[in-house]
């Protein structure tokens, strides 16, 4: 059975004395006791005492209940201790009548005085069950104690009277010999049951939570038991048995005396302490400040103390008015004198100037009734409310808004009935808000508002969606006005729909306003030139007009650095600048357009090729020229796409995007320029969407491969790396050159999952070629701008080497100059991370572009890579050896090596060797070789490179 662990302290100590006990009787009655043992009647005056004893306890179990019975105790004690008033009387008269006393009425068998005995442990044992079995009720039933007693009384007298005045009615208790008979015995057996039951009832309780003291009743329902037991094997009065009886009777009336003191006098003090520590706890915690005065303002106790309110631990003994402003202390002593008055204070405020702040504190003061011969007393409470009466302010404030705001506002309840308009309504409507209040909206409508109208609103705000529309209304004069009105549904915290809020406004004015041409919405609202749809009408009049005409697709190069820069005004001027430099390049006849952001389109009418051409360098000229905004000298470029009519095509939509075509290729050709749509220009379209259709497909199929030129250290004439190249081996076009496929990557985006699978091959083949003894090599992997802007960019190249277990210097990652160039500062950190993670750093193709020795500098690198362009006449042309002989020097000075592509002559790789280059890779060593080529290359040129 398991024990609730609240019973766990008092039962150990119980279930220790009831199995104690045990021991002794099972010791007493199994061992063979000498014949002395079974006549002790010189210990008469023991058994006397005994009996004394189990008096005494009996009545202090009735007095101690008696004393508390104003307090309510349970009716289970009330019952118990009207039972234990009998056992009282039965052992006092059993003691009176035992042989040997003074004669008691009248001589006295030893019958009478053993059914005194019987008839006290039986309604001992029968208290004790119907106690245990009844349910413990705190406040028990109104019953009064007399009847409780009565039925108790009532049976002792009646055991009094039957046992002195007809005992030949009752069963014989002893044999002539003293012995006690079957019938004796067999009560004490059913006494012993009884005492089980309870003992029983009460292992049952154990499993409940802690009620009243378990453990000891049950030690005394299991003493009793064992007492009765002693008895049924007694053979006479005065015998060893009938002497255990008594002694383990009183044991038990012990255990159940102290059942009633816990639960009469311990656990109600434990109960009141523990109140009195939770109260001073919950005054400890209360945010407020509580505090105990008297009638004149005195603090006689201070509970708690907020952060806010601070006043310090000597306020006792102190006057309000020596602690508080004037104004405060007045407030405080108004909430006393009525509390005084009505027995409590609520709600007034007092302002204190804390620090910078002014806080605001409402007072709640309740009078506390002293004793006698004492002065009343105050509980003062003080409660920081400073941010209700902050919200409380804003509230108002925002009231004042509503009612004063321009807008017209209605609140509607759920039937769509007005519950409230402001100022701003009245005088729309002309009603006053007395007239409007109760009524519908709908009433406020012109007939011509259309039923469907209504209907189609109502539905809606019923589903919890807004309607916005426009309405036509009536005023109290009968006139017609438009509003426009929203219908916003408001909800409650749960999301149910309390109300509806209505704002309209009269937009008569502005819809007069809006009936001039509707020419005018056709123009951009930045440039004020035409946007698209205007630009077909004057395609359509210039086609009827004129046997040819231009279409030129103006790019400007440089806007999106313009539109982002940290004012965007800034650009919305350059923007607008730039569309008045290209409206003043065309003529009169022409039409401008622009279509996007970076994007403007003329139409020139009756324009042949040449004039296309010329005004096309007119366009180019405008933007070239410095444009200074606001202090700054901007300069720009574009790039102007011509498509013609009709030979190009004959509607507008064709004609744009084949000029937007050729823009792309004057622009992919390097910017500034123009360039004329050719139909092979649509046909490279067509093939490159094709392309990068089957570049999308490629990886999946296996078409892509690397191969691995091998690079020297020329100092040790040893192979010590190689540099990855991804090759294209596609059915459909063959072996796609890299300089064609790459791009068409890096532009849509596929760039990534290629990039991620170059460097998973890469990793997987140093694995294998160390696993076979080639730990020494470094394999370079360029890494395109697209790549090298991912955001998790150092977490997935580390994790790619953690799957592939590669040490990270094994890896070397080539860098192009623009793609660090283009942001240096973002570029710098992300160098520090991979450096961090023992990655080689390789800035490849170097000299080509505008790197910054400064910025050089910063960058966590290992290595330059001399641009091909330098290489391929550095054996005949002076200007690229000067040039490749400095950058190997500054590389040396910054403590970098040097590494020079594409070496294809011996006189090439003569005047690296001469200048102090470092590496070298190209044909002139070896082409490019698939894996295990490379694997051969390695051991027969110098074996295993470490």
């Amino acid at each position: 059975m398991t024990i609730h662990p609240a019973h766990l302290g008092e039962t150990r100590p119980a279930f220790g004395a009831v199995g104690a006990l045990l021991v002794i009787l099972v010791v007493a009655t199994t061992l063979r006791l000498p014949a002395a043992a079974s006549d002790l009647s010189h210990l008469l005056p023991l058994h006397m005492a005994l009996e004394t004893l189990s008096i005494v306890a009996a009545a202090l179990i009735v007095r101690l209940v008696w004393s508390v019975r104003h307090e309510n105790p349970p009716a289970n004690l009330l019952w118990l201790a009207s039972a234990f008033l009998g056992v009282a009387l039965l052992d006092f008269l059993h003691v009176l009548s035992l042989p040997g006393m003074p004669d008691f009425i009248a001589a006295s068998p030893i019958a009478t005085s053993t059914g005194f005995w019987l008839a006290a442990r039986f309604v001992g044992a029968l208290g004790l069950l119907a106690a245990v079995w009844m349910p413990w009720r705190v406040r028990p039933a109104r019953v009064p104690q007399g009847a409780r007693q009565l039925p108790v009384l009532l049976l002792v007298l009646g055991a009094t009277v039957l046992l002195f005045r007809a005992p030949p009615w009752l069963p014989l208790v002893h044999t002539p010999g003293q012995a006690p008979t079957a019938f004796m015995v067999g009560a004490e057996y059913g006494i012993l049951v009884l005492n089980l039951l309870a003992a029983i009832r009460l292992l049952w309780l154990m499993r409940l939570p802690r009620r009243f003291n378990v453990g000891a009743l049950f030690a005394s329902a299991c003493i009793m038991a064992q007492s009765e037991f002693f008895l049924t094997r007694h053979t006479g009065a005065t015998d060893v048995y009938s002497l255990f009886g008594h002694v383990y009777k009183v044991l038990a009336y012990f255990y159940l005396y102290r059942a009633v003191f816990v639960a009469m006098v311990r656990d109600p003090y434990a109960r009141v302490d523990e109140s009195r520590r939770r109260l001073q706890a919950t005054l400890q915690a209360v945010p407020d400040l509580v505090v105990v005065m008297d009638a004149r303002g005195r603090y006689l106790a201070v509970h708690a103390v907020p952060e806010t309110a601070r006043p310090g631990p000597d306020l006792r003994g102190r006057l309000v008015e020596e602690i508080l402003p004037p104004q405060a202390a007045d407030t405080v002593l108004a909430a006393l004198e009525e509390a005084g008055r009505q027995g409590v204070s609520r709600g007034r405020l007092l302002s204190l100037r804390i620090g910078e702040h002014t806080r605001w504190f409402e007072l709640s003061v309740a009078r506390k009734p002293a004793w006698a011969g004492e002065s009343d007393h105050y509980v003062v409470i003080s409660r920081d409310v400073t941010q209700r009466h902050e919200s409380e302010q804003m509230l108002r404030k925002f009231s004042l808004v509503v009612a004063q705001s321009p807008v017209s506002i209605m609140i509607l309840d759920r039937a769509y009935r007005i519950e409230y308009v402001n100022e701003a309504c009245t005088r729309l409507s002309g009603y006053t808000s007395q007239e409007l209040l109760g009524r519908s909206p709908v009433d406020l409508w012109s007939p011509r508002v259309p039923t469907a109208t209504v209907l189609a609103m109502t539905a809606q705000v019923a589903r919890g969606e807004p309607w916005q529309g426009e309405l036509v209304s009536l005023d109290k004069a009968g006139r017609e006005f438009t509003e426009s009105v929203l219908v916003y549904p408001l909800r409650s915290a749960d999301g149910a729909i309390t109300n509806y809020l209505t704002l309209r406004e009269n937009i008569t004015e502005k819809k007069q306003a809006a009936a001039r041409p509707q020419a005018l919405s056709h123009y951009d609202p930045l440039t004020g030139l035409p946007d698209r749809a205007l630009l077909h009408e004057h395609f359509q009049y210039a086609r009827r007009q004129f046997r040819t005409l231009a279409v030129l697709w103006v790019g400007l190069d440089r806007v999106k650095s313009a539109n982002d820069s940290p004012d965007h005004r800034f650009g919305d001027a350059w923007l607008r600048g730039m569309a008045q430099r290209l409206r003043s390049a065309l003529r009169a006849q022409d039409v401008l357009s622009r279509l996007s952001g970076e994007d403007f389109l003329a139409i020139l009418p009756d324009t042949g090729q040449q004039e296309a051409a010329r005004s096309a360098q007119a366009l180019l000229d405008s933007v070239t020229l410095p444009l200074r905004l606001e202090g700054r000298k901007v300069v720009a470029t574009a790039s102007v796409g011509i498509a013609m009519y009709p030979s190009d095509a004959d509607g507008l939509d064709a004609l744009l995007k084949h000029a937007e075509t050729a823009m792309r290729r004057a622009r992919a050709e390097g910017r500034n320029g123009s360039c004329f749509f050719t139909p092979e220009m649509q046909a490279h379209a067509v093939h490159l969407v094709a392309l990068i259709h089957a570049l999308r497909q490629a990886q999946q199929r296996g078409e892509l491969r690397l191969v691995y030129q091998p690079q020297l250290r020329l100092s040790e004439h040893r192979v010590f790396g190689a540099e990855a190249l991804l090759r294209w081996d596609s059915p459909q076009w063959g072996t796609v050159c890299p300089a064609e496929f790459i791009p068409l990557a890096e532009s849509s985006g596929l760039i990534v999952p290629i990039g991620d699978w170059v460097l998973r091959t890469v990793l997987r083949q140093i694995r294998v070629w160390r696993d076979r003894g080639l730990s020494g090599l470094v394999v370079a992997v360029n890494l395109s701008a697209v790549q090298f802007d991912q955001p998790n960019l150092t977490n997935r190249i580390g994790r790619l080497l953690d799957e592939a277990g590669v040490p990270p210097h094994c890896l070397e990652l080539d860098l192009a100059e623009a793609t660090l160039m283009k942001t240096p500062d973002i570029a710098a950190r992300k160098i520090q991370d991979l450096h961090q993670r023992g990655i080689r750093l390789a800035i490849d193709d170097f000299g080509a572009g505008h790197s910054s020795f400064g910025h050089l500098k910063r960058f966590k690198i290992h290595k330059l890579k001399i641009d091909r362009s330098f290489v391929r006449d550095i054996d005949a042309d002076v200007d690229d050896q000067a040039i490749t002989s400095a950058i190997v020097q500054m590389a040396r000075s910054l403590g970098l090596a040097t590494l020079a592509k594409n070496v294809e002559t011996a006189g090439q790789l003569a005047f690296l060797k001469a200048s102090g280059c470092d590496d070298i890779q190209g044909r002139h060593f070896s082409q490019p070789l698939e894996s295990e080529d490379f694997e051969r290359f390695v051991l027969r040129l110098g074996g295993n490179p470490t």
